[in-house]
């Protein structure tokens, strides 16, 4: 029982707090009509007969051709305006041909190339400029050891040759690839 008062104390509370901020609403948009000037009527719009649109029509389509305007019977009505007073603008015909494209640089045209044209000249290596690099490095150091002469042990061979960096790194790169265990 205690549940149902509890719950009856908050649907009455929130019916007061709904309540008040209805009438807060209603009492603030009085007085912000109280406030705010009357905003002057929109001008009605033209009270003409189709017949006097069919002449106001005819009369202008007669004067764009040049042929002669039929005698108007009734004062034709000025051009309409826009709310703003700025006379409401006309369409005009447009011509459904396709005009040329506008170009968009001043500069020639590209020549289209052909797809099989031909490949480049093929160069060998050997005839390229190479640059200088022998001047400007140590050339004591060699990245590779020249071959080693057959008379010399195989010991004294491999220590010769691990004993420049490029040669270590080398064999360990070989040795990584020869004993290359499978998944």
């Amino acid at each position: 029982m205690e549940k149902v008062q509890t719950l009856l104390w908050i649907l009455f509370a929130v019916g007061a707090f709904v309540y008040r901020m209805v009438q807060k609403m209603r009492a603030t948009s009085a007085q912000e009509q109280r406030e705010r000037p009357r905003a002057p009527a929109a001008p009605a719009l033209p009270a003409a007969t189709f017949q006097e649109l069919l002449k106001q029509m005819q009369s202008r389509n007669a004067a764009e051709t040049g042929a002669p305007a039929p005698p108007a019977t009734g004062p034709l009505r000025p051009a309409p305006n826009t709310p703003g007073g700025r006379p409401v603008p006309r369409p005009t015909a447009r011509s459904q041909e396709r005009a040329a494209p506008r170009r968009n640089s001043s500069e020639a045209l590209v020549a289209a190339r052909p797809i099989n044209r031909p490949a480049p000249a093929v160069q060998r290596g050997a005839s390229l400029p190479r640059a200088v690099i022998a001047a400007q490095t140590d050339a004591t150091y060699r990245p590779f050891a020249p071959p080693a002469p057959a008379a010399e042990p195989t010991g004294a061979v491999v220590r010769r040759l691990l004993a420049q960096p490029a040669n270590v790194r080398a064999a360990f790169v070989l040795g990584e690839i020869l004993s290359r265990r499978p998944w």
